[in-house]
């Protein structure tokens, strides 16, 4: 695929404008960051690598696109979409940009291109990205746009240039997603409900707890809308292992447990997830 430099794209080091030259993005301080085959750039500061390969593993990646490209969460990209295009019939110039933080292998991002309206797929420039290299290759084989190594602490994107930022089941930071939100964008949360994947949950945990009330959001946020997604999905014992994989599931319960999990040809699991959508206040 090939990589698309997004205006607002800029150095993690110095915040300088980022530009073209041959197969490298470089600052006017002569920072280089060279382009991958893949149409992927690394941004990722040496602060926020906390190891040698930081984030999922190409294995976990490979479950997470398997899971998903069989769209047992085709209701959630769908939601993404309706949001874009209710978004979208807002905006007076015609033209916005969408990013996905912590993008993971693409799918939403890619699911929003492909159903878009023909006329407004040249008016949505999409910007992902992932603390792991693996997710971000996947993502820039799925479609062409802004595809970088990155963490939410530090997004190498100018004040105030995005319009939507999608936080899917992610762990957000709030002072980035509020600096690179435009004056009337959007932050939209996908977070799991109280009873989602909860049958998968009854095995591989002895207790299950409770989760806690809906996320107490920084007074520099405003929830505008809310809306819960529920329903159920039929797994196979294949599908059913890459979920375990793509999830923190795998690495929580014990092997006993997971293996009791897995010895089922097939489960029934409810998907129970809240989408919100907040605005910045001016607190």
């Amino acid at each position: 695929m090939t990589f698309v430099l997004h205006q607002a794209l800029c150095c993690p080091i110095d915040a300088a404008p980022l530009v073209i030259d041959e197969l490298s993005l470089v600052c006017e301080h002569g920072h280089r960051f060279d382009v991958a085959r893949q149409g992927y750039v690394n941004l990722l500061g040496p602060k926020d690598k906390r190891s040698k390969d930081p984030g999922d593993s190409k294995e976990m990646v490979s479950a997470r696109a398997a899971f998903l490209n069989a769209d047992f969460y085709r209701p959630l990209a769908d939601a993404c979409l309706d949001v874009t295009l209710g978004y979208y019939s807002t905006v007076a110039d015609g033209r916005i940009t969408l990013m996905d933080a912590g993008c993971g292998d693409g799918y939403y991002l890619h699911h929003v291109q492909e159903n878009l309206p023909k006329d407004l797929r040249n008016r949505i420039s999409l910007v992902g990205f992932d603390i792991s290299k693996w997710a971000v290759q996947q993502s820039a084989r799925r479609c062409d746009g802004t595809w970088f190594v990155g963490s939410n602490r530090h997004i190498p994107m100018t004040d105030a240039s995005v319009d939507l930022v999608f936080d899917m089941f992610g762990f957000p930071d709030y002072s980035s997603f509020r600096r690179i939100l435009a004056p009337q964008g959007r932050l939209v949360r996908v977070t799991p409900g109280d009873r989602h994947l909860i049958q998968l949950r009854e095995i591989i945990y002895p207790n299950i707890k409770p989760r806690s009330e809906r996320t107490q959001y920084p007074e520099t946020f405003k929830v505008v809308s809310e809306k819960r997604i529920t329903y159920e999905m039929i797994l196979g014992s294949e599908d059913l292992k890459y979920l375990m994989l793509m999830t923190p599931h795998m690495f929580r319960s014990t092997p006993e447990r997971r293996q009791q999990a897995l010895n089922h040809d097939e489960l029934s699991l409810t998907v129970d997830v809240v989408v919100e959508e907040l605005i910045a206040t001016t607190a």
